[in-house]
């Protein structure tokens, strides 16, 4: 009898112990205790490691400092950014900025490089930190990768516009019947110079009688018009993110990469940009519009972001969705415009492919452009 009970009490104790309620030592502590405890410590290591208010601790945190940073970067910003997108402009008559002499394309292939790089190396990967935040709901932000979603569409949607803006002005009445006239004006003062030029900013035509020569040069400065137009869209649509990103720090520590990041960036982004409308020869009043367009993006967001500092909640998911989804967007409209309206448009040309020099000086200045800008990223 006393064989089975202490049998019966034996099978009971290797049951306990395999299900986890019970250990075989008085002052150890049981199991089920033992688990509930780590829970509960989990749970809270994650709310203390989550912050989701509209502060969090920061060691580098300085009002005054960061209020001076930013009243500086707003007019550095500015100056160099509408220095950047001007000197195509007014230097296009000089030998050194002329928008078909081959310093501007070597120049340009750089710029290339640096939009290319900011896409990839700063947009993207926000983007991606952004809408995988923990203080997004985990559906739907946690389950799907949206920023590489958004980005793709960002990219086909600007195709699809790019298209759809070219076809509309091929089809305006008064192109139909009065553009041979402009666009053999154009040619005959474009080839003066040289015949074989290309365009930098649009698709590569061959021309062969005078008729194809007008149709060509309309079909040419069309879409340098959309070009110019799309890109500065998609250059808007980041400008005002990150000047808010800035406008709403109060870390020195967060607003001096940045602010070196910007100024190098839209500097050169200022360059491609007032490249292709002077190509697109807009205007001198319009031209004057879309480079204060541009240069003022970047200080209007700073600013905003100042005035909406003491309401502003940057871990919000209002604040993260609507930060995730421009840095995608913007990120996909500049990888298509940078691999396809710049490079793309003027490494297959065939005033590249004609001269080597300029083909291997373009290369690096590319390769340096892209590399330069993804360096920034190790502090921005």
């Amino acid at each position: 009898m006393c064989s089975l009970r202490l049998g019966e009490k034996r099978q009971k104790r290797m049951f306990e112990r395999s299900s986890g309620l019970l250990v075989p030592s008085r002052n150890s502590t049981p199991n089920y205790l033992k688990l509930s405890t780590d829970m509960w410590a989990g749970d809270v290591i994650k709310m203390v490691e989550i912050n989701c208010g509209p502060t969090a601790a920061d060691d580098c945190h300085d009002k005054v400092a960061s209020t001076h940073l930013k009243v500086v970067a707003i007019a550095v910003i500015l100056s160099t950014s509408a220095l950047g997108v001007l000197i195509p402009f007014f230097g296009r008559r000089s030998r050194l900025f002329r928008t078909d002499g081959n310093p501007f394309m070597v120049v340009k292939a750089f710029a290339a490089g640096v939009i290319l790089a900011t896409a990839f190396v700063h947009m993207l990967p926000a983007a991606h930190r952004v809408l995988s935040n923990p203080c997004l709901p985990e559906d739907p932000w946690g389950k799907f990768a949206w920023a590489g979603f958004i980005t793709m569409l960002a990219a086909l949607g600007t195709l699809v516009m790019d298209s759809a803006a070219t076809e509309f002005y091929m089809n305006r009445p008064e192109h139909h019947h009065g553009h041979h006239h402009d666009s053999a004006k154009i040619e005959d003062s474009e080839h003066k110079n040289d015949v074989e030029k290309q365009p930098s900013c649009a698709v590569i035509t061959h021309p062969h009688t005078h008729e194809d020569v007008n149709d060509d040069g309309h079909f040419t400065n069309i879409r340098h018009v959309v070009v110019a137009q799309v890109f500065e869209f998609g250059i808007v649509a980041h400008s005002i993110i990150i000047g808010i990103t800035v406008g709403v720090s109060n870390s020195p520590c967060t607003i001096k990469p940045l602010f070196a990041a910007l100024t190098f960036h839209q500097f050169f982004e200022g360059f491609a940009l007032g490249g292709c409308v002077a190509q697109a020869e807009f205007s001198n009043l319009s031209t004057l519009i879309m480079g204060i367009f541009f240069a003022i993006t970047t200080p209007l967001g700073i600013g905003t972001g100042m005035g909406a500092l003491a309401t502003y909640n940057p871990n919000s998911a209002k604040a993260l969705i609507i930060q995730g989804v421009f840095d995608s967007i913007s990120g996909g409209i500049l990888v298509y415009m940078a691999l396809v309206d710049l490079i793309a448009a003027d490494f297959l040309s065939k005033r590249m492919r004609s001269s080597r020099r300029l083909q291997i000086a373009s290369f690096v200045a590319l390769f340096c452009g892209a590399g330069c800008m993804s360096l920034v990223g190790i502090w921005a």
